[in-house]
């Protein structure tokens, strides 16, 4: 992990509903201009975890920074981050890049560079988030 921060930055980042931990210290860093997604089972945190990073629930601990800040803190969030969260949105069909794509137009953001994309996953026992190869909507964790 360098010293300066990602665009997206998690450092410690842990959630407890109750007494239950849902997220337990994640730290991750994703360089400026990369598409990442979260893979992972049903219940290990992905989604907890982007609710943290786009300010909609409070971190129990760490702290969760778009390009150096708060997401609650970004003049204009739409042209920064593009978020998708559970629930229909992207046609059956699409790539993760493509409907990406769209919501960016949508967004009035031009589209003229193709970023990689990056997905982490959590493995339960595993050490943590990780990262997986691959790029497009077959993105499989190895």
């Amino acid at each position: 992990m360098s010293s300066r921060p990602g665009a997206i930055s998690c450092r410690s980042l842990s959630k407890t509903f109750d007494r239950r931990t849902v997220v337990n210290d994640v730290t991750f860093e994703v360089p400026a201009g990369t598409i990442t997604g979260f893979v992972g089972a049903n219940g290990a945190g992905k989604t907890t975890t982007m609710r943290m990073l786009l300010g909609l629930v409070t971190p129990s601990a760490g702290t969760a920074w778009i390009n150096g800040r708060p997401y609650r803190e970004l003049t204009h969030p739409r042209r920064e981050v593009g978020a998708v969260l559970d629930g229909p949105g992207a046609h059956p069909a699409q790539s993760a890049r493509t409907h990406l794509t769209i919501m960016a137009l949508a967004g009035g953001l031009p589209c003229t560079a193709r970023p990689p994309v990056r997905s982490w996953c959590w493995w339960p026992g595993s050490s943590g988030w990780r990262e997986s190869g691959g790029s497009g909507r077959s993105t499989r964790c190895s």
